[in-house]
């Protein structure tokens, strides 16, 4: 059995060309190569084979009855082995891809409607697939369960394998009852730890970003826990808990205005001093997709489409 280690491929390239065009210097024009180096490779190509593969006759070179049966099979090969090591070609027109995402719910309903509106519009055979469920945000790109993840959090392990790509500003506000005592008057950061809050825990763990941007503006010493009576693990039930209470939720301005649009509900803007920093949400994937043409055509129209 011949060992594929010793096995020369341009010898195979060479191999073709003179099984069609059956003459060594049309067979060396075309390939670039001299005369006599095409000459060396039938030489090599006929102890690698123990056959002639081309004989010669009155008429000219003549394929032998190995070659015959050779050439269709070495065609399909070697075009099959050009299609492998070529780059893979993507075309959204006729794509009937699944691009997927992961990331919480705010995020996700300001982000992915514009991504998807020009899929509609670009790529009409391809879907979009998103998933919101509470988890930690970076196991999905870490397993390759999605492509992509749209989140205002930063991994907490190493991201020598993440990619990211920062999108637009969270301007942050606070959603609560009309009838919230925090409603009314000024919004200091003293009313604001001495609040009830919600939080939604989309890992399970931590007292959330109210609590730590708190603690780094002094205003809860570390290790203090701010009063927080409600976890939710979803975004959609806020309204209907601060309707009926005087629980408070911090959340993306836009995101808050959404949900509090024809409810007894009031938004209000945190003061500028709550944060220590900008808040921006994140695209992240992993090194696994970052040179696959779907997944850089997607994050090329996500930038596109942001507003």
């Amino acid at each position: 059995m011949t060992n594929l280690r010793t096995l020369d491929l341009n010898l195979l390239v060479v191999l073709r060309q003179l099984l069609e065009d059956r003459h060594v210097s049309r067979a060396g024009e075309q390939l670039g190569m001299s005369q006599p180096a095409v000459s060396r490779a039938l030489q090599r190509l006929r102890a690698m084979f123990d056959d002639p593969l081309l004989v010669r006759t009155p008429r000219g070179f003549e394929l032998s009855a190995r070659a015959e049966a050779l050439l269709p099979e070495l065609s399909q090969w070697l075009d099959e082995a050009e299609r492998l090591v070529s780059r893979p070609v993507f075309d959204p027109a006729t794509s009937t891809q699944v691009v997927r995402f992961y990331g919480p719910e705010p995020e996700v309903g300001w982000f992915l409607p514009p991504l998807f509106e020009r899929m509609r519009r670009l790529a009409p055979g391809m879907v979009l697939e998103v998933n919101s469920e509470p988890r930690d945000h970076f196991e999905p790109l870490e397993r390759g369960d999605v492509h992509f993840v749209v989140t205002p959090f930063e991994p907490s392990a190493s991201t020598a394998q993440l990619h990211s790509l920062r999108l637009a500003p969270l301007s942050l506000a606070l959603v609560m009852s009309k009838d919230n005592p925090l409603a009314q008057g000024p919004l200091t950061l003293d009313r604001i730890a001495a609040a009830s809050h919600g939080l939604v825990s989309l890992t399970g763990r931590g007292g959330g970003m109210v609590e730590r941007d708190l603690i780094e503006q002094g205003q809860l010493s570390p290790g203090e826990r701010l009063n927080q009576p409600l976890r939710l693990s979803s975004f959609a039930s806020i309204p209907a808990f601060c309707e009926r209470s005087d629980i408070v939720f911090r959340l993306p301005h836009r995101f808050a205005e959404e949900l509090a649009r024809g409810r007894n509900l009031v938004v209000r803007e945190t003061p500028p001093q709550t944060t220590k920093e900008v808040t921006y949400a994140h695209l992240y994937w992993h090194e696994r997709f970052h040179k696959d043409p779907m997944c850089r055509w997607i994050r090329e129209q996500l930038k596109a489409g942001q507003v």
